[in-house]
């Protein structure tokens, strides 16, 4: 005699099957639903921050160009196409101009940094000259990359920010204190600043020694009060920037900053 089927337990497995199929199904959607809208959010971040990105890279050009105010007629603030073809120890390098791919730095080590090996014969001569009259000068800082400069302009940035002040105004109080990724002396290779130190540095011996004998060397202190109106930077009597023995016994001698220096080449 046949078994009789079970129908109860047929339908009910067949239920419970449908049922599963069906939560596997609304699983699957709303997985594929959430993973949707997080592709859209992650979208909206990086939109987001190449807008802040663009945004800030616009704001810090127009205040690179309010930061050197310019009070000599005639005197250059584009040295873009004389950076293209002048002798390498003269490059430009400030607020206003970028250093250039084409002129990147020749690294080599001395002490705990790095700089342009160029010049190591001069800057190695010139420390044991220093250490024969009994001043007591070490390079603290040489070579810096663009990377690095992001990061420390972006603080200073943010420094201005949380006291308080404008976001432009906060981008132009720091292009005083910190050049714009790319726009950084150290950025070439060819300059120094001793003793890290700030503007204690004018009290003593290393600095006078250095003012009075740097030019042998072919350097020049790059930064000086006088002339902030011109290079556009709070004076920094601590950094020397390597220019050659003719144009820093030159510069010297007119009392002249490199900007100035060089635009009187160029005429």
């Amino acid at each position: 005699m046949p078994k009789k089927k079970n129908y109860l337990r047929y339908y009910k497995k067949a239920y419970l099957r449908g049922r599963s199929a069906q939560l596997n199904r609304r699983v699957v959607g709303f997985t594929g639903l959430m993973l949707f809208a997080s592709a859209i959010v992650v979208a909206c971040v990086f939109v987001k921050i190449e807008s802040e990105n663009e945004e800030l890279q616009n704001e810090t050009s127009l205040a690179m160009n309010r930061a050197v105010s310019v009070k000599k007629k005639g005197l250059r603030t584009d040295f873009n196409a004389w950076n293209r073809s002048c002798d390498w120890p003269l490059i430009v390098v400030n607020n206003m101009n970028e250093m250039p791919d084409y002129s990147l730095p020749r690294l080599k080590q001395i002490g705990d940094v790095e700089v342009d090996e160029r010049i190591i014969p001069a800057l190695s001569e010139m420390l044991r000259e220093s250490s024969k009259s009994g001043v007591k000068l070490w390079v603290s800082l040489g070579y810096r990359s663009k990377e690095r400069q992001d990061r420390l302009f972006n603080v200073e940035v943010e420094k201005f920010l949380q006291s308080g002040v404008a976001k432009d105004q906060a981008i132009e109080l720091a292009l005083k204190n910190v050049s714009a990724p790319g726009r950084n002396e150290h950025n070439t290779g060819l300059a120094v600043d001793f003793n890290a130190a700030g503007d204690e540095f004018l009290a003593t011996p290393e600095f006078h020694w250095l003012r009075d004998n740097c030019e042998k060397f072919g350097f020049i202190a790059r930064y000086e009060k006088e002339k902030e109106a011109v290079t556009g930077r709070t004076a920094e009597p601590a950094h020397f920037r390597y220019v050659g023995e003719e144009h820093a016994a030159a510069i010297k001698a007119k009392n002249l900053c490199l900007e100035e220096y060089v635009s009187g080449l160029i005429r």
